[in-house]
């Protein structure tokens, strides 16, 4: 069966919600990654995605250096279990819109899924 904790990617890659936009594509550009979640106090609180620094920090014309992740993360986080189906991860993605989702045991998140680990 096709269970999203064999698809997922790991480790998940935080950073703080305090953390400037620059701070993350930065981050992102290191990792080599698209997207990173976000905490606060340690929690996870949302996302940043690099749609989130083009949308929301570049062609708004806003200071990437300047810019706090807390003012355009994307938020509430959407998590989806890790023992559903890709097709679930899938289903949900199009009902909401969305390129990447949290997967999560319980209240830990375990890893994040995209289309492109989905393909995988």
């Amino acid at each position: 069966m096709d269970i999203i904790k064999d698809f997922m990617s790991t480790p998940v890659l935080s950073v703080n919600a305090d953390a400037t936009a620059e701070d993350a594509a930065k981050e992102m550009g290191e990792k080599k990654v698209s997207c990173l979640l976000v905490k606060e106090n340690e929690e996870p609180i949302g996302i940043i995605t690099t749609t989130d620094l083009v949308k929301r920090v570049m062609a708004k014309g806003l200071d990437p250096k300047t810019t706090k992740l807390e003012s355009i993360l994307s938020k509430p986080l959407i998590t989806i279990n890790h023992y559903l189906t890709r097709s679930d991860a899938s289903e949900m993605m199009l009902r909401k819109k969305i390129k990447h989702i949290a997967v999560t045991e319980g209240t830990n998140v375990l890893g994040i899924l995209t289309p492109k680990d989905m393909i995988a």
